[in-house]
């Protein structure tokens, strides 16, 4: 009989490393492109994989059960699931034995590529901010059978497979949004984990500037539960939390957008400008148009020979 190790090597992954950097059974597209694809099985103990932060991890899993994390914050799903971790943190994944499905590494370049430069786009790109958990319903035979689909794309070579790759992570992500809308979404908080259920609900809710009570009504537990278990997990106050999170966005679109620094705040959700900036300055210790003109300042390039290495 073989060793638990060797069986999941023969599987493209082995406990406790890295997804990204194991040999698979998949053919893989070139590197630049940003997609993965790796088959998970734990068939004969439970396995743990470590998920790297610089990739969103796209993951359906057919059978058995797995988590996510650890903690309070932990993450328990039952089989069929479709899951989407936005990434930004390490974590590990651990199979229970006779657990299967497959996972997709997109990196952001990737899925900036397929987000299109639309309403919608805006709006898919929102809900991916947030890790995601869907029961697999009537669309599973779509969602497996696009799956297979990009398999054979990764697997084939054939001219134009690039684009055709783009085009399927393209339709997943799509299943994934119409699940969100659906309903779905909301987290089972006997399964998901509270504060993974209010950071779930707070991708989606966040520029509405829902309260914390909203928050718990929609989780159906008292607003003191969750703040106690929001602090346990985080260290921080719900509102806290939410406020942090608002900046965190407000941070990336002055960044890495054209947009001005009124138009930032009405994508947030701040409907007078002057409470932006008031907000924004609070969070960061100075105003927008002068984060703006600080980061102007760090990427211009040197004009002087004494600034040449």
């Amino acid at each position: 009989m073989h060793s638990c190790r060797e069986e999941l090597h023969t599987y493209a992954v082995s406990p406790a490393q890295s997804v990204n950097s194991l040999p698979t059974r998949l053919s893989q597209l070139p590197a630049h492109l940003g997609l993965t694809a790796h088959q998970l099985r734990s068939p004969l103990a439970e396995a743990t994989f470590g998920l790297k932060p610089e990739s969103a991890c796209l993951m359906v899993l057919e059978a058995g059960r797995a988590r996510i994390g650890a903690g309070e914050a932990g993450w328990r799903i039952e089989a069929p699931r479709f899951v989407w971790l936005a990434g930004g943190a390490r974590t590990d994944l651990r199979l229970s034995p006779g657990s299967r499905g497959e996972i997709l590494m997109i990196s952001r370049a990737a899925l900036s590529n397929v987000l299109p430069a639309s309403a919608f786009g805006d709006e898919l790109s929102r809900v991916l901010t947030s890790d995601l958990s869907l029961p697999l319903g009537d669309e599973r035979a779509q969602v497996t059978r696009l799956l297979g689909d990009l398999r054979g794309e990764l697997a084939g070579g054939a001219p134009g497979a690039a684009i055709m790759a783009g085009h399927i992570l393209s339709m997943l992500l799509i299943q994934l949004w119409r699940g969100v809308k659906a309903g779905r979404e909301r987290p089972d908080v006997a399964t998901g984990g509270l504060v993974q259920g209010f950071i779930q609900l707070a991708g989606l809710h966040l520029r509405e500037h829902w309260e914390v009570g909203q928050y718990a009504a929609a989780l159906g537990v008292s607003r003191d539960r969750l703040s106690a278990a929001v602090r346990r997990a985080t260290g921080r106050a719900p509102q806290v939390w939410l406020h942090e999170a608002l900046h965190r966005e407000a941070v990336e679109l002055l960044s890495n957008s054209g947009l001005q620094a009124a138009q930032v705040g009405f994508r947030l959700g701040f409907s007078d400008p002057a409470y932006f900036n008031r907000f924004f300055k609070r969070m960061e210790g100075v105003p927008p148009s002068r984060f703006r003109r600080r980061l102007t300042r760090r990427s211009a390039p040197a004009t002087s020979f004494a600034a040449w290495p």
